[in-house]
Order: C-alpha cells, then structure tokens, then sequence
C-alpha cells in the first residue's frame, strides 16, 4: 500500500474518532430521552417519582388486507381514544403502571353475526380494558450506554363487550403480557428494541391464542427539546380456527422533552403490510408530565 494511500486512511480513521469523540460529548451535554411512541424504553420511573400520561389518539381505515396481504376497499372505520397511564417508581429499578381510556368506535362494515346475515351494529363507545404492569431493568451498564428490562403485566377486560346493539370496546378476555425490550444510546442516537408476546386466558378467549410483537425505534436529539424518531412496529395475531392476522407498520414522530416535568410526543402510524386486517392511519398525541 501506498505511503499516500495510508496518509489518507489514518486522516480518515482520526476524523471519524474525533467525530464520535464530538458526538458523546454533545450527548454529555444534552440528556438524551429515552421514551418513543409505540416501542418501550427500559429506562423505569425512579423511586419515589410519578409520570401521569394523558394520551389521544384517531385511527381510520378504508382498506384492508386478505389471507394474500392484497388490499382491498372496505367501509369507513373510525375509532377516537381517550388514554390515561400512570407510573409510579417504587425502588431502584422497578416501576409499576396502570392504564386505560375510552373509545368511540364507528365502522361501517362491522357484521356481529359473521355469516350470520346480520350486518351492524356500526357504532360503539366506553371505557377499555385496563391494563396492570411492572417494569424491572435487570441490566444497566453506563459505560455502554445500555438497559435491559423486562415488563410483565395483565389486561383486565373492563371494557364493554360486543352485541347486536353496540359495537364493544374489550378483547373480552383475560391476558398475561411480557415483553423484553432494551435501550442504546449512540451519542445523540437512541436505539429501542422490544420484543414480547400476549397470552389470552379463560374461555372468553375463544379463537385467540396469542399476539407475538416486535417494535425498532431509532431517535436524534437534534436539539434539548426535541428528538424526531422512526419506527418498525410488527405484530403477529395466532388464531386456532382461522388463518392468523399480521401487520407491520411505520412509525414516525417528535418526541418533545420541553424540560424534566413535561413531554410531549406527535406522531402517526402508518400500516405497510398485513394479512386479514385493517390498513389503518393513526394520529398520536401524548402528553407526559413527570413528578
């Protein structure tokens, strides 16, 4: 190899250094948020510390896809929601949550009966189910700039329940919830990843025999306040008498840390790819506010 071709690759490689060397000190500087939109964080409450979440979100379809992922036209389906989610930090590295919210559900298409021959009801609201979890990072290392944690809970199925009346606002069911999800800073980038699976209990489960899911968030804190982020959101419906449902889906949205008791996050969703569901939209709103 060339005494200038060497040169030229040692100037490369102490620049790309010195770059990361930049970036870490500008990420000493600017504290780096952890939360995104649809992926978890590993990062818990810390203890004697509260987060209260109010949340809206407006999801709409008009297509959707079958058994071949081909779409197809469908009547209008619009859901609105109310969320609200509480965490309370209760020791070093453990947190607990409860959240829930109302829906107002209209749907076009909506048939109760199956092949029944009975097409409505095409509208429904009320509470949803509420669901319990804790969140317990077993693996933290600041050298690295890595958390682990693993977040258990259950969804209590306290919505209201379909009928030839109302459309319901349940799964109906009991459900045991895991997921294993981890935290990377890079400099200013932040990397979440979570993985997890739903497991449906009792009879009222009928068909359903899981929900395997798969999130990947990658955000820049370009600024103190503000962190644009991207997301691949995937999830897999196990059914026992039908072919299963799939979707994946984009993410993109701002993550707005305006100081350390108030965040807000936009965002949309956007449904690429499925099989025996809905091509949805929907428009995400939250509000966190840290105490």
């Amino acid at each position: 190899m060339s005494q200038p071709t060497i040169t030229v690759a040692l100037a490369c490689l102490l620049g790309f250094a010195q770059a990361v060397q930049a970036a870490q000190s500008d990420a000493d500087e600017i504290s780096v948020e952890h939360g995104k939109i649809n992926t978890a964080d590993a990062s818990p409450v810390d203890p004697g510390h509260f987060e209260l979440e109010p949340s809206f979100a407006t999801t709409r379809s008009e297509r959707f896809w079958d058994a071949g992922g081909h779409a197809h036209g469908r009547g209008l389906y619009r859901e609105h929601n109310l969320g609200l989610s509480f965490t309370a930090g209760v020791v070093d590295n453990v947190d607990i949550n409860i959240n829930g919210g109302y829906s107002w559900i209209k749907d076009n298409d909506n048939d109760f009966d199956g092949d029944g021959g009975l097409t409505g009801p095409f509208r429904g609201e009320d509470f949803t189910d509420l669901e319990v979890s804790g969140r317990y990072r077993f693996y933290s290392n600041e050298e690295q700039h890595l958390e682990i944690a693993y977040i258990a809970g259950m969804t209590l199925p306290t919505g209201n329940s379909s009928d030839q009346s109302e459309i319901g606002t349940s799964q109906e069911y009991w459900s045991f919830n895991q997921t294993l999800v981890a935290t990377k800073d890079l400099g200013k980038w932040t990397l979440n990843g979570d993985i997890g699976f739903v497991l449906p209990i009792g009879c009222k489960r009928e068909n359903a025999r899981g929900t395997f899911n798969a999130d990947l968030a990658l955000g820049y804190q370009m600024l103190p306040w503000l962190q644009p982020e991207v997301e691949l959101n995937y999830g897999h419906d196990a059914l026992s008498d039908e072919n299963d449902a799939q979707v994946l889906a984009v993410t993109a949205g701002l993550i707005m840390p305006i100081n350390d008791t108030l965040r807000v996050n936009v965002g949309v969703q956007q449904g690429l790819w499925g099989e025996n569901t809905d091509k949805t939209t929907t428009l995400i709103t939250a509000v966190k506010f840290a105490f």
